[in-house]
Parts: structure tokens; C-alpha cells; sequence
């Protein structure tokens, strides 16, 4: 035995170098823990720019790792499994290291929101604001993959080097399709990254040259990267990514097994209300008007997905406790947990009832609004008394008049958890539910509701041009997911009723 086999040896004997560079597709929600400005506070460097800290972003591709049965991969890559106490045999450090990943261009932006009860009236103590870095930031993300002897023996480097970039372009794609998020809300449309280039390095530790290179090797140096270690995968016909594509990814890792669009006008007014900075007025700034892309009165309307979430819960609990006889809406909204997640806040293990905490399986894009216009209105507050106007009570608001919306909602794979019966027709029959009455105009989307904004209409008849992963949904597909529906609601009737 030689002398590293008896210390265990296990030298370095590659360097893989990949560097990330997008934009945010979406709003970003990293929290700091800190309250200072809103109930969750974007995490700030000490120049005071927002960062993903890299313990998050590692977080997220090992998960993500485990999600599209690559588990194995992912213990040997980030390190030693969870189940197992430290000094096992099988404990090893973490191979990768995962850098921090800076965001420039951020504009920061505060989101707020209120928990509603059945009537659309806001629950006592329920609101709260959260900042966010507002979409089209630009970031760069850094990850150093090592190869190691042990490794090497056996594979030569350049396998072990394309077997880490089979992985790498693993996680490309599932932020290309959004099924890689990260930070906080990612279920209601946040932490959706677009990847535009990955830079690839490689050093072979083994050769004095490539060793060299690697101890003056900077990735600020503009030069880190040579052209031809650059690729667009925006084009995506082209480059190792497309050749990627057409052998591993062509039947895809999806966790999705379902995707709606929704194509849906707005025949009047929208209002999801944002408020004047702090709350306080400001010259020439309405009292309060529709959320933008901005975060202002300009560029185009934006709906959160939490709206849209919140919408289609209230509605489809609406319905199911009209058809299972249930004694209360806190009752159906309990029966939707398993699908859109737990509902009643938690400070403990389980959701106040018993239940533990259940992450949404449904995912509600944010959607922005093509078309349309603010539309700034002056209003009097009424007294309902005398039905004259009260005094200072004039207020400005914004509404968004016109335009309209392609609406996506993700459900990914699941069984149901009472059973072995899949659910994915069930969840698939409800959604449905809410979005037909969408189309007809009998569930509205935002504030105003009662004065006939936020209401949708679909391009034609009720039920046309929804797509369900990315063809049209036909007639008999479309009854055969309501019926099914119906009949997991009646299930709940008998459940209760045996109860």
C-alpha cells in the first residue's frame, strides 16, 4: 500500500467551472429574516444589493436533484445522505461548491396581501407585506463542480466532466420550464429564473498548463470565458443543450404532468389594488391603483398569482360545500389542502386541525396583461345615511380598463393522500370548475368585485380555447375531468356522513 492509499488520498483532478446568466422571469422573494421594512425583508450584501445566498440556491438543485429521480446523484454530489448520523462510512463532503448569486439591475418592489374570508371580507390580523425584487433583474450564477481520484477511476476525466454537465443541463431545463424555483411564494408564481447563457470551464488538474490557468483564473476577468466556451441556449436548436434535449430530455424529468392556458379578455375594468409608497400621498400619485410590472402606474397590468390562487380556492370551496353538504366553507377549504396546500396558518408541525402542513401541488403563474390602459377615476366616499358625499373623502384610484391575459396554471404529479386513487383527474375536474365560470364572467379576480370590475370573459363560447399541455381540450375530456370532480366531492359528502 502506498503512502495516500493509507491516508485515503483522494487528490483533486478536475475543476468544472459553470457560470448561469439570465434575468428573473418573475418577482423574487429571498427573505432575510429581518422585518425592518416589510414583514419579510429581501436579503441585502453588506453594499446593500439583494443576493441569493448560495446555501439557498444549493438547497433548491439538490431537491430538485432528488425530485426527477436522480437522488443517488444528488448524495454524491452535495454531500451525505439526510438519513444517515455523521461518521458513517458513507458520509462525504459536498463536491460542488455553489457560489452566491448577485442581482443586478434590481428594482425593489413591496407585495402586501390579506387572508379573506368566505364573503370576500378581509380576516381580522391577516394582512401582510413582503418585499421582492421585482422581475427582469439580471443575475449570474456560479457553481465549481470537483472531480475527484477517486472518481477517475473509473471514468476518465472528460466522462466525469460530461456526466456533470448532464446534470447541469438538467437544472437549465428545469428553470426553462419552470419547475426549478427558488425563494419564498415560488407555488403562486415567484422565483422563476430564464436562462439566457452557460459558460463552461474546464481544468485538468493533472496537467501543469491547466493548473496554471487555473491559480490566475478569475471569473470577474472579462476574458474567464472564450467565446467558444459561451452558449445561447435561448436558441435551443443548436449546442450541446439542444443535443441534451433530443436524448435525456426528450421524454423530459417533468414533474408537471399538466399544464392549462387559459386564453381570457378583459371586457371592463381590473383592480388589484397596490398603494401609494408607504402608504403616505404623494403629489401626483393616485391613492392607490392596479399592480404593473413596475410596481407603478406604468408598463403593463400584472395579476399575482396568489389572486388567481385565492380566487379559484374561494370559489371551488364554494362549490364543493354545496355539493357535499358540508356544515361550513372551513370545512370544504379543508378538503382542498392536499391539492392547493394548507390553508389555516401554522406556527407548529400541523395546520391547527391535526393536519400536517401541505405544500400546493397547483402552481398559478403571474400573469401579465397584453393591452388595455389605466383608466384614473375620481370617487366620493358616500354616507349611507344621508346619501351625500363626506367631506375630504375624495380619493383617486387606477383601474387597468381593457386588454387580456393568457392565464397558465401548472398541477404537478401526486397521488391523493387519503388513497391510492390518482389524483390528477380530481384536481384537474376543479380547476376546471373555477375556470369555466372564469370565462363566463361568474368569478371575478381582485378588489371591486361587487362594482362589476375583474371580471373575465373568454374569445368564444364557454369552454373554448383552453389547452391542457399544450392541445385543445375536447368536449369528452372536458366532462370526463368534471364528473370526476363531482364524484370525489360526493366521496366527501359520504365520508361525512359515515363520520
Amino acid at each position: 500500500m502506498n503512502y495516500s492509499e493509507s491516508f485515503g488520498y483522494n487528490k483533486i483532478c478536475g475543476r468544472l467551472c459553470i457560470e448561469l446568466e439570465g434575468r428573473l422571469a418573475s418577482a423574487l422573494s429571498v427573505g432575510s429574516g429581518e422585518q425592518e421594512e416589510t414583514d419579510s425583508d429581501v436579503i441585502l450584501d453588506s453594499k446593500g444589493n439583494p443576493f441569493i445566498p448560495g446555501s439557498a440556491l444549493a438547497g433548491a438543485l439538490r431537491a430538485y436533484t432528488g425530485e426527477i429521480g436522480r437522488e443517488k446523484e444528488a448524495n454524491q454530489l452535495f454531500g451525505k445522505p439526510k438519513d444517515e448520523s455523521p461518521g458513517a462510512e458513507s458520509d462525504r463532503q459536498s463536491r460542488i461548491f455553489v457560489y452566491d448569486t448577485k442581482i443586478q439591475n434590481a428594482q425593489m418592489g413591496i407585495r402586501d396581501g390579506v387572508r379573506l374570508g368566505e364573503a370576500k371580507t378581509a380576516e381580522p390580523k391577516s394582512k401582510y407585506e413582503i418585499q421582492i425584487i421585482e422581475s427582469n433583474a439580471n443575475f449570474k450564477m456560479r457553481l465549481e463542480f470537483i472531480e475527484r481520484e477517486s472518481q477517475k477511476a473509473q471514468n476518465d476525466l472528460k466522462q466525469l466532466m460530461d456526466e456533470d454537465l448532464r446534470l447541469v443541463w438538467s437544472w437549465v431545463y428545469g428553470f426553462t420550464t419552470g419547475e426549478l424555483r427558488l425563494g419564498a411564494r415560488s407555488r403562486r408564481g415567484f422565483g422563476r429564473f430564464h436562462i439566457e447563457k452557460v459558460r463552461i470551464k474546464k481544468f485538468d488538474m493533472e496537467e501543469q498548463a491547466s493548473y496554471l490557468e487555473w491559480l490566475e483564473w478569475d471569473w470577474e476577468n472579462p476574458d474567464a470565458f472564450l467565446p467558444e466556451e459561451s452558449i445561447d441556449v435561448t436558441k435551443g436548436a443548436e449546442g450541446q443543450y439542444a443535443k441534451w434535449l433530443t436524448t435525456e430530455g426528450k421524454d423530459g424529468a417533468r414533474k408537471f404532468t399538466h399544464c392549462f392556458e387559459v386564453p381570457l379578455d378583459i371586457p371592463y375594468t381590473l383592480l388589484i389594488r397596490t398603494y401609494s409608497t408607504a402608504f403616505k400621498k404623494e403629489d401626483e400619485m393616485p391613492d392607490y391603483g392596479q399592480l404593473t410590472t413596475t410596481g407603478g402606474s406604468a408598463q403593463a397590468a400584472l395579476i399575482p398569482g396568489s389572486s388567481i390562487a385565492g380566487a379559484f380556492r374561494n370559489h371551488i370551496a364554494k362549490i364543493i360545500k354545496e355539493i357535499a353538504h358540508l356544515e361550513s366553507w372551513e370545512k370544504a377549504q379543508s378538503r382542498l389542502s392536499p391539492f392547493f396546500g394548507t390553508w389555516v396558518k401554522s406556527d407548529g408541525k400541523n395546520d391547527g386541525n391535526g393536519e400536517d402542513i401541505v405544500v400546493s401541488r397547483i402552481i398559478f403563474e403571474e400573469t401579465v396583461v397584453n393591452g388595455g390602459g389605466a383608466l384614473p377615476i375620481f370617487r366620493n366616499a358616500i354616507d349611507r345615511f344621508t346619501g351625500g358625499t363626506v367631506e375630504g373623502a375624495l380619493y383617486q384610484e387606477v383601474p387597468w380598463a381593457g386588454g387580456n391575459v393568457l392565464l397558465k396554471i401548472f398541477l404537478q404529479k401526486g397521488r391523493h393522500k387519503e388513497g391510492t386513487q390518482d389524483s390528477d383527474d380530481i384536481i384537474c375536474g376543479l380547476l376546471l370548475w373555477a375556470i369555466l365560470d372564469l370565462q363566463a364572467g361568474i368569478l371575478p379576480i381582485g378588489g371591486e368585485t361587487a362594482v362589476g370590475r375583474g371580471i373575465f370573459s373568454g374569445s368564444g363560447k364557454i369552454g373554448e380555447g383552453i389547452l391542457l399541455d399544450g392541445q385543445p381540450l375536447s368536449e369528452q375530456e372536458k366532462e370526463m375531468y368534471l364528473q370526476r370532480a363531482v364524484r370525489w366531492a360526493k366521496e366527501t359528502e359520504d365520508e361525512r356522513t359515515e363520520g
